[in-house]
């Protein structure tokens, strides 16, 4: 299958810290989607998963429109919102969420949120045994126009996350 270019829909970041570390969050729309319903969207997935997350803070939510490479503030409503609890030591750092799909064209998408608090014994967490990735993958599942994979196709969003250590983070944490 041939690569698309990164720009080939419309994009939301959003950045955020966690664990005194800052992070961006990639989320591609159809570019109706307003700032409002994506704060709104955004943040209901992360009171979805409360229990699976240390205290995140949003610094703020930027938008890039379809083929250009320049990505721009916008408000939301969800800037200085904090979702989770507890703050984690350095062992927790590269610990991360992952939820992951695949749109009809056959293109995989996947949404990575660092700060996951819970423990990591089969390294996924399926929508029958965790709350929150039972509602955040019906939250992305049933949302229009937002979450697309990088060919702008909806995906369906697999009933499960998976939880683990991110290669980056972790050597970060040893220096």
């Amino acid at each position: 299958m041939a690569p698309l270019p990164h720009n080939n829909t419309a994009i939301y970041y959003l950045d955020y810290t966690v664990d005194a570390r800052e992070h961006t969050l990639e989320v591609r729309f159809d570019g109706a989607v307003s700032p409002a319903a994506f704060g709104a969207s955004i943040g209901g997935l992360f009171v979805d998963n409360l229990a699976n997350l240390d205290l995140l803070t949003v610094l703020g939510v930027r938008h890039q429109v379809q083929g250009s490479n320049v990505s721009n503030p916008v408000t939301s409503g969800i800037e200085g919102n904090t979702y989770g609890s507890g703050v984690a030591g350095a062992d927790n750092v590269p610990k991360y969420i992952n939820f992951i799909g695949r749109s009809s064209g056959g293109r995989r998408v996947r949404m990575m949120i660092f700060g996951y608090k819970g423990a990591i014994s089969t390294w996924r967490l399926t929508t029958a045994e965790n709350a929150g990735v039972s509602a955040g993958v019906a939250r992305m599942n049933a949302a229009s126009g937002l979450y697309l994979a990088i060919d702008a196709v909806e995906p369906l969003w697999y009933p499960y996350a998976n939880v683990g250590f991110n290669a980056y983070w972790q050597r970060k944490a040893r220096a």
